[in-house]
């Protein structure tokens, strides 16, 4: 596995970046269209010849701007979250001049990836026309895991013949099932909603190799998409497996700061979407004899997760109902089990401090994080032919982090 090196660590204090642009007519123009912002003292020549600058002034937040691009694309650059940013405009700025956007870190703070820098712009005469103080937070993007030939598990075409719908299938613990399902055989649907590049490039990782896929555009949380996506999904053959992985950025607050909406969306985002495509999909297993495998969380386990509490509800409601419905549907030879991880290092969970991570880490025994391919490995067991007598379980996988 390959880690790309965190961005935070490569910056450092008095570390400097620039860039430089000649602001025009055009620009000017293009910034009042896209701005709303059609002052005369910007855009008409007779109205700013009667003033003390005798020439139109450009924009200030037109060329303020070059420090987005400057933040964003070099330093911090890539990951960089704009937090914070004072202005003062010192000079004015006329069309045809050339300036030049600098920033130097006087502020690097590990804990919260809060980067704090100098900002200033300057004219051709080095005359600083726009100075100021950014905060910039440098965010945690999760792993890009190339596998190598020889970490690979030698495949027993363990699905061979089957086929699989997986929720979420784009990114993290979706695409790492998506893999592992078509490495082991299966015929795979690989579900996204927003993230089509991502889908597209699993699909032709897959096809690489030999395996077979399909994409499907689909939001889960909408009636009419889950019923296009089982109906194409129908149409094209069996269906075998279900995976519901698909699930919402994890909402962070104290409980005091919380309305029922909040609760109430993620019961819809988390509870909503499995038992829209579970219902959707149930009349194929029952005919194939299928297995749904649904991925929890080991914070619904009856224990609490610091401020998650709309998260930690909706998983623990998902968690009684794939049981109640492993009793259901156990008499007509359909499977129903749920996996809980402990936290899994995906973007999901991207936000997460290093200090909890350390913490984490320090009381599971196996002394790291879960991974996507660990859950995708057990999600590959309960739906293969050796769980067949296994059904109403809840699998974890925490590295022992938790143990019942």
């Amino acid at each position: 596995m390959t880690q790309p090196l965190d961005r935070l660590l490569a910056l450092r204090v008095g570390q400097t970046e620039s860039l430089s642009r000649t602001i025009t007519a055009e620009d000017v123009a293009a910034f009042a269209r896209l701005s709303g912002d059609f002052n005369a003292l910007h855009l008409d020549g007779e109205f700013a010849a009667r003033t003390e600058f005798a020439r139109p002034v450009v924009h200030g937040f037109l060329h303020a701007s070059l420090l987005s691009t400057l933040i964003g694309m070099k330093l911090p650059g890539r990951g960089a979250l704009y937090v914070s940013q004072s202005i003062e405009f010192t000079r004015p700025v006329f069309v045809g001049d050339s300036v030049e956007a600098r920033a130097t870190i006087e502020k690097i703070d590990a804990e919260t990836r809060l980067v704090t820098l100098h900002t200033e712009i300057v004219n051709a005469r080095d005359e600083c026309v726009l100075r100021g103080t950014a905060q910039a937070k440098v965010l945690r993007l999760a792993e890009e895991r190339e596998e190598r030939p020889s970490e690979r598990i030698a495949t027993r075409g363990l699905l061979a013949g089957r086929t699989a719908l997986v929720t979420g299938a784009s990114r993290g613990i979706g695409r790492a099932v998506a893999r592992l399902f078509a490495q082991e055989g299966a015929t795979v649907w690989i579900n996204y909603n927003k993230s089509e590049t991502a889908a597209e490039g699993l699909a032709q990782e897959i096809a690489s190799v030999g395996g077979s896929c399909r994409t499907i555009q689909a939001d889960v949380t909408s009636e009419q998409d889950v019923a296009r996506l089982l109906q194409s999904v129908t149409d094209a053959g069996d269906l075998h497996i279900l995976v519901n992985n698909a699930g919402p950025k994890i909402l962070s607050a104290p409980f005091e700061s919380l309305a029922w909406n909040d609760v109430a969306g993620a019961f819809e985002q988390i509870v909503g979407s499995a038992f829209r495509v579970t219902r959707a999909a149930l009349p194929a297993l029952k005919a194939t004899r299928g297995s749904i495998v649904t991925i929890l969380s080991s914070a619904a386990l009856g224990r609490t997760a610091h401020r998650w509490l709309p998260y930690v509800m909706g998983k623990s409601a998902l968690l009684a109902m794939s049981k109640n419905l492993a009793q259901e549907v156990g008499p007509l030879g359909v499977t129903v089990n749920v996996i809980s991880p402990s936290m899994v290092d995906t973007d999901l969970v991207a936000h997460v401090p290093d200090r909890v991570r350390r913490e984490i880490v320090s009381r599971t025994p196996l002394r790291r994080l879960a991974t996507p391919e660990d859950v995708a490995g057990a999600a590959l067991l309960l739906a293969s032919p050796y769980a067949s007598f296994i059904t109403g379980e809840n699998l974890l996988v925490t590295g022992g982090e938790v143990m019942i």
